[in-house]
């Protein structure tokens, strides 16, 4: 057993036993190897569960520098994503988590983002190109929920986070096929960008 495996294994057991201090304490040791892990966790094939170590670092705040804040959403985006191209089992879970972390760490994404879609915009007016990238971000979670209505439509009715979550989107939800095409390409771009970006 490597250490990535040990590490998933023992955030398991902190998170069924409740145990918050030492849960804490063996997500910040992830943070220096973030990397690292990130390609043990797909020769293993535990991406979806990495991610989810990645995201949980996020939502507790444990990450203290920007540049550190960014890898780790880009690398959770890249596992989860993985994980609903891989794991049709569990692509409800994986949709989710996947609109919910771009939902609460947009601005994690949007540098990735004008880099890929929008340079043109970034050398004139930077504003502008980083109010775009927020907004293709919305219309990536707009894609994401689609996909879940279409095959979990009973579901997202119960669902209190994806709930919060939609109501938090500023876009008009109902995207033409053309958008949600263009949003289906540009989560495809964006995988292929950051899994170059963090390749070994």
């Amino acid at each position: 057993m490597n250490k990535l495996e040990n590490i998933l294994d023992e955030s398991l057991l902190h998170s069924a036993s409740g145990d918050r201090k030492a849960l804490r304490l063996l997500l910040k040791k992830v943070i220096p190897d973030r990397f690292h892990y990130y390609h043990e966790s797909r020769d293993i094939t535990r991406q979806e569960e990495y991610a989810d170590l990645l995201y949980k670092i996020l939502l507790l705040e444990l990450d203290e520098e920007e540049e550190e804040s960014i890898e780790l959403a880009e690398l959770a985006y890249l596992g989860i994503s993985e994980c609903i191209s891989s794991a049709p089992a569990r692509i409800y879970e994986c949709l989710k988590k996947r609109i919910i972390l771009m939902h609460y760490f947009a601005d994690y994404f949007t540098d990735s983002l004008i880099e890929v879609f929008l340079k043109k915009y970034r050398e004139n007016n930077l504003l502008e190109a980083r109010n775009l990238a927020l907004e293709s971000i919305e219309r990536m979670q707009l894609f994401d929920i689609f996909l879940i209505e279409q095959n979990f439509d009973d579901r997202i009715d119960r669902d209190e986070q994806l709930t919060d979550v939609c109501n938090g989107i500023e876009l008009a939800p109902n995207l033409t096929d053309e958008e949600l095409t263009e949003a289906q390409l540009m989560h495809q771009v964006l995988y292929a960008y950051l899994k170059a970006k963090y390749r070994k």
